[in-house]
């Protein structure tokens, strides 16, 4: 299993003649930083405190401010938001436990930068996503609401899902209310940011490899055309000039035998 999800600039696309610059290229370059250093990070051992308190360092050098309440899940075999997590900033109301990144374990990275101050609101638009809540139970009244918990339970225990999906959108739009009242049902709410401000987002999938921490999924971005004034410290240019990968060991050769012997002079 893995997830990605990616951010463009509409209208005309930047060039090296014709940059992308100011609050707009501070936030995009902030956010492709951060995924740089995370990737960089996620080595056995380290703790997910480290990344967090990376990411945080990286918007602080470009101006911005991580969004808050955004989480990096460990994935498993039909589970996109497992026990682990690193978080993007440290944030109280949305605190996760320290644990150290093990080998062969898989992440969804979730990177998100706001020229704001970090914090999105729902609006009037309503939610389309929904994804099962497996630890919750109750028994449902409505016919509606029992046809879509039951095509849920057949087709989607595990994954989020759109109402689109369904035969019957009718029946699965009435149900979805009481679903939802009762817990059963998870949304995943619109967000928006306040007007003026530039969100970018980058999320990939990270597996942990003896090799080193690779990233399979997402986009390569291209920041030819984004020039931002700032930079960050030395204490993240060290983190990016680390190597994600491992050296592999050359087996030693072992000595041919012929040449090992030597000759034994005549008496």
């Amino acid at each position: 299993m893995s997830v990605a999800a990616h951010s463009f600039i509409v209208g005309s696309q930047p060039t090296v003649q014709y940059p992308l610059t100011g609050v707009r290229a501070d936030v995009m370059m902030a956010a492709h930083v951060a995924s740089e250093v995370a990737v960089k990070l996620m080595q056995p051992g380290n703790t997910n405190s480290q990344v967090t308190q990376a990411i945080s360092k990286v918007a602080e050098a470009y101006g911005v401010f991580t969004v808050a309440g955004v989480l990096s899940h460990k994935l498993k075999r039909f589970v996109i938001d497992g026990n682990k997590a690193i978080a993007m900033c440290d944030d109280a109301e949305h605190k996760v436990e320290t644990h150290t990144f093990e080998l062969n374990e898989a992440y969804a990275v979730d990177i998100v930068m706001s020229s704001g101050d970090g914090r999105l609101k729902e609006a009037e638009a309503r939610a389309t996503i929904f994804k099962r809540a497996v630890d919750k139970s109750y028994r449902l009244k409505m016919r509606a609401s029992r046809y879509l918990f039951n095509e849920v339970n057949a087709r989607f225990p595990a994954l989020p899902f759109t109402l689109r999906s369904f035969n019957d959108e009718r029946q699965a739009r009435m149900g979805i209310v009481e679903c939802l009242k009762h817990e059963l049902l998870q949304a995943y709410p619109v967000l928006y940011a306040k007007q003026g401000d530039y969100v970018v987002q980058f999320k990939f999938t990270v597996l942990i490899l003896p090799s080193g921490p690779t990233r399979i999924t997402g986009v390569t971005c291209d920041l030819d055309g984004v020039q931002s004034e700032k930079t960050v410290n030395a204490e993240v240019n060290v983190i990016l000039a680390q190597s994600t990968k491992k050296k592999k060991r050359r087996p030693r050769k072992k000595p041919n035998a012929r040449s090992s012997v030597r000759g034994v002079a005549p008496s």
